[in-house]
């Protein structure tokens, strides 16, 4: 709009000296070519803001190999030069020195206001600070660290914007700093709630203000670029998912030549009772202490676990075919958490079958393994069925192997694999399928 502006002002003034006789007797000689240049001036300032927006909206997502300060003017300041130039132009058709007299005065606040503002952002330093992992549906706070490199003058109401972009998302945050003192340093932090699982991309960090009259804004640009990998949202599992997971091997007999997987592990030494076997009098940690102590035993049940993904979605997907998608990742993070929180020395593993495969186990990190769902994308090629094949072949039948599939019910296949004796559950990543087991809370 500036630049529009600053056009039509330039236009109007070159037409004016040279169509307009009486404009051309007045003003000649110097004065002629004064009037002439303050066109040309308007004139290409106006093209020059006009290209200057054009570039920025067409790479507003590159990084700049720059920084500089930039001014824009607000719209109180169009409404200002519009006025301004009213009076110019009244002054020279009318030849009427009281309009001349009010430009002139109006001149100087515009220029002092464009002067304290480059003063305001001169010298400054911007920065964030951020966690490494946050997950969706989380409010997170981001920090912003300015600080004020003057010697003696302040920085009043700056303004720091961040740009924040995603594959399906796209905004842009801000916090306000009041004041600055010279050669000190604020924090001021703004409040995020990512709504998409992924990487975002926080930048350019900008610093601005309209200090003081509020009709020049002068900007600072910094080359600040950082990204973020947002965990997708977890909810909870219910007690049906364990009681059907890990405890139906209870109602089978089985036999094996192998430490089996109900035998007793020793859990911890404690004080004799009433009742307790004395086989299991513990006679070393007896003679030390004075009293009996004996060995306490526990059962485990827990199963190794097996976790296939598949992220598979139509050519043109619908909002039904993105949302199972999102219900699967958050399934198979939700499953990770709870075994790993609930479960004793159980071998984990998880395949992901998307756009590409990824395998993770219980011997790498679990932040590793929610980057990897966080960063996983749903693909039109994606088939479980031979990786099920190939997993169930190297399996004992002590495992547990369980399918969340992203294909709607009526297309997910409930395919064995050649070894029938380890327990296969498929689901479909629907409500109906997954509401037994798995409960999404917080918001969407």
């Amino acid at each position: 709009m500036a630049g529009v502006v600053s056009m039509i002002c330039g236009s109007a003034l070159l037409l004016g000296v040279q169509r307009l006789p009486w404009l051309a007797e007045r003003w000649r000689g110097f004065s002629r070519w004064v009037l002439v240049a303050l066109a040309i001036g308007l004139l290409l300032w106006g093209v020059k803001q006009l290209l200057s927006a054009a570039r920025l909206s067409q790479t507003a997502t590159r990084r700049p190999v720059w920084n500089r300060n930039r001014m824009a003017i607000t719209r109180e300041g169009i409404v200002y030069v519009t006025i301004m130039s009213v009076m110019f132009l009244g002054s020279i058709i009318g030849r009427t020195n009281m309009l001349m007299f009010v430009f002139a005065m109006m001149i100087g606040p515009w220029v002092l206001n464009g002067w304290i503002a480059f003063s305001m952002v001169r010298r400054t330093l911007a920065k964030r600070v951020f966690p490494h992992r946050v997950m969706a549906g989380e409010l997170v706070s981001i920090e912003i660290e300015v600080a004020n490199r003057k010697w003696f003058l302040s920085s009043w109401l700056l303004a720091a914007r961040d740009q924040v972009t995603h594959l399906r998302d796209r905004f842009q945050a801000s916090a306000l700093f009041v004041r600055v003192p010279a050669g000190q340093t604020r924090r001021g932090h703004y409040f995020v709630r990512f709504s998409q699982r992924g990487e975002y991309s926080f930048g350019p960090l900008e610093l601005t203000t309209h200090f003081p009259l509020g009709l020049i804004e002068r900007g600072l640009l910094f080359n600040d670029f950082a990204k973020l990998i947002v965990h997708p949202r977890v909810g909870r599992m219910t007690s049906r998912w364990r009681s059907d997971l890990w405890n139906a091997t209870e109602l089978a007999e089985q036999r094996r030549m192998r430490a089996g997987l109900f035998d007793d592990e020793f859990h911890r030494i404690r004080e004799y009772r009433p009742g307790d076997n004395p086989k299991a009098i513990h006679w070393r940690t007896t003679a030390r202490s004075g009293e009996l102590m004996v060995r306490e035993y526990q059962q485990t049940r827990d199963r190794d676990l097996v976790l296939l993904v598949e992220l598979w979605q139509p050519a043109q997907p619908t909002t039904a075919d993105l949302d199972r998608v999102e219900l699967a990742i958050s399934f198979a993070a939700t499953v990770l958490l709870e075994n790993l929180r609930q479960s004793r020395e159980v071998r984990l593993r998880m395949i992901v079958v998307g756009s590409q495969t990824s395998a993770w186990d219980h011997l790498s990190s679990l932040e590793q393994a929610l980057d990897q769902l966080a960063l996983a994308s749903a693909s039109t090629n994606a088939n479980v069925q031979p990786v099920i094949v190939e997993t169930m072949q190297h399996l004992s039948s002590s495992s547990r192997v369980v399918v969340v599939s992203a294909r709607p019910r009526s297309e997910l296949t409930r395919t064995r694999g050649a070894d029938e004796l380890v327990e296969l559950l498929c689901l479909s990543a629907e409500s109906d399928d997954l509401s037994p087991y798995f409960v999404l809370e917080g918001p969407a």
